[in-house]
């Protein structure tokens, strides 16, 4: 950003099919304006803001776990301290974040731009894609940096770059998943598959803004409409079933939305972080975590997610198959593995979340208790629980079934807001953080809150320095970082 503007190039966007690879030998159009695209054209650029959109999911894959410290170095690879990475305004990493968010923003808004005014079917489905793709960067944006510029138009150029607030954001975000429904709903667009923007995809990132927001009838009410469409989503009860989500030309009927990653160049290989065919990745599971996540006790027992995550090599997260040896599912292509953005466990733990702080914790108890029974041998689970222990239960829970897909940090954060009133950095430095969760999650003390410590607890990345420089004074600094007030 400078001069208070956000300077994007135009219409660079590679046509790649999102079902196949023949579109992959389609030039791009260059750099034509957008208003010149005929309705033809507008198919093979959704197409193309789809890969866009893998790119993005696979960039931000991986933090998640990362700084709730689920992970210990890899063959041949060293951590230096975690959360000093993001908690300096001059840090490389809050600044790639948002200058690579804000950059994919652009391919949204081209989008947008592009099938604007347009009736056609395949016009009013890209306009979906566009809205579902700019909430989802947005969503990123606002659960790391709070309050952030909204850029609503490709060549914006005059806009002022002064934060909106954090209300305006979510506000935002939730127009556009509205407005994807609404084009959606125009196209007569349903579930076609789980490669494409569907009603059910936007009501799962619908309901995970309202659990951020502290909306939870809402959320209950999105949540809702996945478990019971018409598609008829199904939750995996063997180990193989729930495996076979992370592997290419997978058949499973309990993913929801997954771009397919099918591609002749530029490959999108998750498993290379974790599980690289050479020896050689950047994490490898803790030793607590590999020997303890999946472990049985009085409540649970015989989790199928136990064979698909870890294989018999403690160094390995198998999650992502890499197509040899020593993978408990096969898969033939691993370069080309769709990405699970949503399932239909997100429907049932975004639900049982949302009943337990809007007051139910017996009626999210049952909900907890549906998926439960499909993840594990045996389940006996108590009549009644405690906030507190229910709490420790849903943690868990969301741990065994997102471990290595970028969730712990986010979900972390989420409850120290919602439930424990952290709402900014100012109500909490030097305070309990890290007492609270190791207090309703013991677990943690042996492997992912190790080491923590004061800056830790900051709920906000720092707004990039350089980018408040070239902003000459419109970016506000978030609390608790040098620059605050200034």
């Amino acid at each position: 950003m400078k001069n208070s503007r956000i300077i994007f190039a135009i219409l660079t966007v590679l046509a790649v099919s999102a079902c196949g690879k023949m579109l992959d030998e389609i030039s791009p159009k260059g750099s034509i304006t957008t208003d010149k695209l005929k309705d033809s054209d507008i198919a093979l650029l959704n197409n193309g803001v789809m890969h866009q959109f893998e790119a993005i999911v696979s960039n931000l894959w991986f933090e998640g776990d990362y700084l709730a410290e689920n992970y210990a170095p890899g063959p041949g690879f060293s951590f230096s301290d975690t959360h000093a990475e993001t908690q300096s305004a001059s840090s490389s990493t809050a600044l790639s974040r948002w200058t690579y968010c804000f950059g994919k923003l652009q391919y949204a808004n081209l989008l947008l731009d592009a099938a604007k005014g347009k009736a056609s079917a395949d016009a009013r489905e890209a306009m979906a894609v566009g809205y579902f793709f700019r909430a989802y960067v947005y969503y990123n944006l606002v659960t790391r940096y709070g309050g952030v510029p909204v850029i609503d138009t490709p060549t914006n150029l005059d806009a002022s770059v002064q934060r909106k607030s954090e209300a305006e954001v979510w506000k935002f975000i939730e127009d556009d998943l509205d407005r994807a429904d609404e084009n959606l709903s125009a196209a007569q667009v349903g579930f076609k598959s789980f490669a494409y923007v569907s009603p059910e995809a936007v009501a799962l990132l619908r309901a995970r803004v309202y659990l951020w927001e502290g909306k939870y009838g809402e959320a209950v009410a999105e949540v809702s409409k996945v478990i019971t469409s018409e598609a008829g989503f199904q939750l995996s009860s063997t180990d193989a079933d729930w495996a076979k989500m992370f592997v290419n030309g997978t058949s499973s009927n309990e993913i929801v939305f997954a771009p397919v990653n099918i591609r002749s160049t530029d490959y999108i290989r998750l498993f290379e972080k974790v599980n690289d065919t050479d020896g050689s990745f950047n994490y490898s599971p803790p030793t607590a975590i590999y020997e303890g996540l999946f472990a049985d006790n009085a409540v649970k027992a015989g989790d199928i997610r136990a064979k698909g995550t870890f294989g018999a090599e403690a160094s390995r997260v198998i999650k992502f198959p890499n197509g040899q040896a020593g993978q408990f599912m096969p898969n033939p292509a691993p370069s080309e593995s769709p990405l699970v953005v949503f399932r239909l466990a997100d429907a049932y733990l975004m639900k049982a979340e949302a009943e337990w702080l809007g007051g139910s914790v017996n009626t999210a108890l049952g909900t907890l208790k549906t998926l439960m029974e499909t993840r594990y041998g045996t389940v006996n689970l108590p009549a009644s629980m405690t906030d507190d222990e229910f709490e420790v239960l849903l943690l868990d829970e969301l741990q065994r079934e997102f471990y290595a897909e970028g969730r712990r940090w986010f979900d972390i954060k989420r409850l120290a807001i919602r439930r424990h009133g952290y709402v900014s950095a100012l109500d909490y430095q030097g305070g309990d953080f890290p007492t609270w969760i190791r207090t309703v999650y013991p677990g943690n003390d042996s492997y992912a809150i190790d080491g923590w410590n004061d800056r830790h607890q900051l709920m906000y990345w720092p707004i990039p320095q350089a980018e408040r420089d070239k902003s000459y004074g419109a970016l506000t600094q978030n609390p608790g970082y040098e620059g605050y007030n200034n």
